[in-house]
């Protein structure tokens, strides 16, 4: 991970340290996330305990554990449904991972009233920028920031034939 080899790398660490402490996350999950860096892979059974998937996607995320990202993503989309959408979409948001964002959206457009029904929905109201997504997506138009900035050519901006009345004016 860049996070880990970055840390032991850095002058800043006391070098004669026998030990780091990780404060932040949950010794399962830390353990889950050492089997990872180590033998590129997570125990099965650990993958289906209750909330592993999102502690361990947050901690992925945090210490810059891409394919563990992945892995966690993949699994947090096949168990999408209406009542846990929501709170997966904020998990999404709060953990940058853009699949299973999207993989939200894609749930929550078809079925905006009854996930607007679950309890998790709060947690989305509540992030003003992540409701506007929602909104957007939901309505079809582009998400705010999209788009912007975008260069258009003279014929799409329509200047072609204003080049063309200048250059006879000349």
């Amino acid at each position: 991970s860049p996070y880990f080899k970055g840390l032991f790398a850095s002058v800043m660490r006391d070098a004669n340290a026998d030990c780091l402490s990780i404060a932040d996350t949950e010794p399962d999950v830390f353990e889950q996330l050492l089997l990872w860096v180590y033998m590129g892979e997570v125990a099965e059974a650990a993958l289906q305990a209750k909330g592993m998937l999102e502690h361990l996607i947050m901690a992925a995320n945090r210490y810059e554990c891409d394919g563990l990202k992945l892995l966690c993503e993949a699994n947090l989309c096949e168990g999408l449904s209406v009542e846990n959408v929501a709170t997966r979409l904020v998990l999404a948001e709060q953990s940058a991972a853009d699949q299973l964002k999207e993989a939200c959206l894609e749930l929550i457009k078809p079925n905006v009233a009854a996930v607007m029904g679950t309890e998790g929905w709060s947690h989305v109201a509540s992030n003003a920028a992540l409701l506007n997504e929602v909104l957007a997506f939901v309505a079809g138009a582009p998400a705010a920031g999209k788009g912007k900035g975008k260069k258009r050519t003279a014929d799409e901006a329509g200047l072609s034939a204003v080049d063309t009345e200048v250059e006879e004016m000349r």
